[in-house]
């Protein structure tokens, strides 16, 4: 069941630490947000100083803004070991989720980065795969959506090595971020 609100506690893994993203994370997520290879197959292109500031401050109030029942979280994703910001991710989902193929209420969807240089060590997967579960057992959902631009074949394989299945295409035409590249809507059901 859904907690009542209130920012999300910090999530250990193996390596990483996922703890919700503050005002003092600005200059961590500038350096992969702002990186062209990191955003390459997210929705927008890199950021600037002030765009990025902008974001995490809507990123912040959408956080603050979260009930029991409809909420939208932001995770820094740290090295353990050393405490470095390597990666951030998003938990949300919503009462007017955004076209085409609406999600059900009591689904969430799952968004996630990480910085180039800790691409291919699994530490995606673990972050994924951590806030998979916080939503599952810590948010009550039934299903966790993800989408994924068509030629993203290691985040397809991240989400499939989870448990993710192909649930919608979408053409590039259909792209509703302007990257105009058709993209795959995953969708993993919570295990009865």
């Amino acid at each position: 069941m859904a907690p009542a609100g209130g920012p999300p506690a910090p999530i250990s893994t193996e390596r990483l630490i996922l703890r919700p993203l503050t005002a003092d994370d600005d200059g961590a997520v500038l350096r992969f947000r702002g990186d062209p290879d990191a955003v390459r197959y997210l929705s927008h292109e890199a950021l600037g100083a002030e765009e990025n500031s902008a974001r995490l401050r809507t990123a912040l109030a959408a956080a603050a803004a979260s009930t029991a029942e409809w909420f939208n979280f932001g995770w820094a994703i740290e090295l353990r070991a050393s405490g470095e910001v390597i990666g951030d991710g998003r938990t949300w989902n919503s009462a007017a989720p955004p076209a085409p193929g609406r999600i059900p209420a009591h689904a969430a969807s799952l968004g996630y980065i990480l910085h180039p240089d800790h691409h291919g060590l699994g530490l995606g997967r673990e972050a994924a795969g951590a806030l998979v579960e916080w939503l599952f057992t810590g948010r009550g959902s039934r299903t966790v959506f993800a989408g994924v631009y068509e030629p993203n074949l290691p985040s397809r394989r991240l989400l499939e090595s989870l448990g993710f299945r192909p649930d919608r295409y979408f053409t590039a035409a259909e792209d509703t971020a302007g990257k105009k590249l058709p993209s795959w809507r995953y969708r993993l059901d919570r295990p009865d």
